[in-house]
């Protein structure tokens, strides 16, 4: 194995790590949210943070979810004409549409970063409820997630143009 095969598969192996990981959020919303109902309906004593943590894990949870739904080729896309080409044309699609998302997500990274370095700076807390937690940390998510977005994107350009210049076999995806 080459060691770009090796540099890809590491990457792909993050994206897998990841999703694994933030799959546990899922439990960790329902247990506050079981908490919520149960100090609102049992106990007629609603919490003052069970919503805003709530919404904060389940961004966090969606916005690095897609890391591994992208790392599988779960994104929806339009399949009408593409699969009308034969697997070395459908390589050469993904390159221009990869190419100009692998932009697009630099610049996506760029704004991402500005908005969670304006946070940290400011000191950023919510204003949503009287608990006032620091937000900071969870824009810098976002960041985080788009570089690891880009990161995919590019193992799958990578591939791609193996591909569509003949170095690689094309693999068909396995949809899960």
């Amino acid at each position: 194995m080459s060691w770009i095969s090796r540099l890809l598969n590491t990457q792909d192996e993050i994206s897998d790590f990841i999703g694994r990981a933030v799959s546990w959020m899922c439990l960790a919303m329902m247990a506050v949210l079981a908490l919520e109902i149960s100090a609102r309906y049992l106990f007629n004593s609603p919490t003052s943070w069970a919503h805003e943590t709530t919404t904060m894990l389940y961004g966090t949870f969606c916005i690095l979810a897609g890391v591994y739904t992208h790392r599988h080729h779960g994104h929806v896309r339009s399949e009408a004409v593409y699969h009308l080409f034969p697997a070395r044309g459908r390589a050469v699609l993904d390159v221009i549409t990869g190419g100009i998302g692998l932009v697009v997500f630099a610049v996506f990274f760029y704004v991402a970063w500005e908005f969670a370095y304006d946070s940290w700076v400011s000191n950023e807390h919510s204003s949503k409820s009287t608990w006032a937690p620091p937000i900071y940390p969870f824009k810098s998510v976002l960041p985080l997630a788009v570089g690891l977005m880009w990161l995919q994107s590019l193992v799958h350009f990578i591939r791609d143009v193996r591909v569509a210049v003949g170095i690689d076999e094309p693999v068909e995806v396995v949809e899960q």
